[in-house]
């Protein structure tokens, strides 16, 4: 699968989506706000391009859920193609609103993350664990230390690293850093080793309360 052309706008938005977590059509169509019948038919090319496959998931009543999910191939196509798109998409909006603008949409992409996946619900050590399992399904390779009185999350991966390299702020902390705000709680998160730097990780210092 290495022509872009292959996958058009709604297909890459249903990539992105369904990356962290296998979703069945409904929950696509909510996202992307389209009908049930255009996202069934956007996923079955997935599948017959090999990018998703299908699984199902038994049901406390009724007929098992069928849930679509990335394959290898998915995954591996994702940060070469929508690095590209994405560093696009970052640059027009900046010159078309302000430079501003594309780190206030990575902020809100991050709020509805955090409220689609009930990142922000249940108790902190509840929601820790959650995050973690997320960053990891983005590709961040996320792991925690725990000090005496803070709370170190490690990524020794950065799965939008072309993009960071290029929209610095938009991506670190617009994105990543909010999201880990916005999931804990935490009014203040510290940088302090970045991947973009030549450091082998990131890491995000937050107090614990």
């Amino acid at each position: 699968m290495g022509d872009p052309s292959l996958v058009g706008p709604t297909k890459a938005r249903i990539l992105t989506l369904i990356l962290a977590q296998a979703r069945n059509a409904k929950d696509v169509a909510e996202n992307l706000e389209i009908q049930v019948s255009a996202a069934r038919k956007h996923l079955e090319r997935l599948r017959e391009l090999g990018l998703v496959n299908e699984e199902f998931q038994k049901a406390e009543i009724g007929r098992p859920k069928k849930l679509y999910a990335l394959t290898e191939k998915g995954k591996e196509l994702f940060p070469r193609q929508y690095d590209m798109l994405l560093n696009e998409t970052l640059a027009q909006l900046a010159k078309e609103k302000s430079v501003k603008y594309p780190e206030s949409i990575m902020n809100q992409i991050a709020g509805s993350i955090v409220k689609i996946e009930g990142l922000g619900e249940g108790t902190r050590g509840e929601r820790t664990e959650r995050l973690l399992k997320l960053l990891d399904g983005l590709g961040f390779q996320a792991s925690l230390k725990k000090n005496h009185d803070t709370l170190v999350f490690v990524s020794s991966n950065c799965p939008l690293l072309k993009t960071a390299e290029a929209h610095q702020e938009i991506v670190c902390r617009g994105f990543h850093e909010e999201l880990i705000k916005k999931t804990l709680g935490a009014a203040h998160v510290k940088r302090e080793s970045w991947i973009i730097d030549g450091d082998p990780y990131c890491t995000h210092t937050i107090s614990k309360p």
